[in-house]
């Protein structure tokens, strides 16, 4: 995963140039737009600091310390300001913008190929292409790894969400883990 990361931050500052270089030109656009989506959805991404919630998760899925540890909040000194997030939080945050920064890739890609297909920019389109190619690669690799990563520190903590349903008399009670899926 670490791996993956370093590589989406270089996919990442190779977006943030294509998109310094062509935003006067192309800014109207709506693959421009599709690309300025992906460009602050991987922003969002690297801002969460995945490395920093997996080094605090990793020691609990291998039991070196207590499950607890990642369910209390991090407590925030003056020199790190901001919200108190639990790791367990963090890591479902992050899956998410993982899960959510499919769609802005793929319409983007479409934008782009339509492009290619009027022969339209074509260094440009094929540059573009080729950056969104490698960046749902590793976005679905990363939120494949991060699911599989959430849904083991779920069973070892025991988090479940319980449903109480009561109709007269019968009380029925559901447990079930919160598993995301891969879309």
């Amino acid at each position: 995963m670490r791996a993956a990361l370093r590589h989406l931050q270089a996919e990442a500052g190779v977006l943030e140039r294509l998109v310094y270089k062509h935003r006067n030109q192309h800014r109207g656009a709506a693959y421009f737009q599709y690309l300025l989506k992906v460009r602050r959805d991987e922003k969002l991404l690297l801002g969460a600091n995945l490395m920093e919630v997996i080094s605090a998760v990793f020691p609990v899925i291998t039991c070196r310390k207590p499950a607890n540890t990642i369910l209390v909040p991090n407590r925030q000194g003056k020199r790190k300001p901001g919200a108190n997030h639990c790791q367990y939080k963090r890591l479902l945050g992050v899956a998410r913008l993982l899960s959510q920064l499919a769609e802005p890739v793929m319409k983007g890609a479409v934008q782009i190929s339509f492009l290619l297909a009027r022969s339209f920019f074509v260094e440009l389109c094929t540059a573009v292409l080729a950056l969104l190619a490698r960046v749902r690669v590793l976005t679905q690799q990363m939120l494949l790894d991060v699911v599989s990563v959430y849904n083991k520190v779920t069973d070892l903590t025991d988090k479940k969400q319980s449903v109480k349903i009561s109709i007269g008399k019968v009380q029925a009670c559901f447990a079930s883990t919160l598993l995301l899926c891969n879309p």
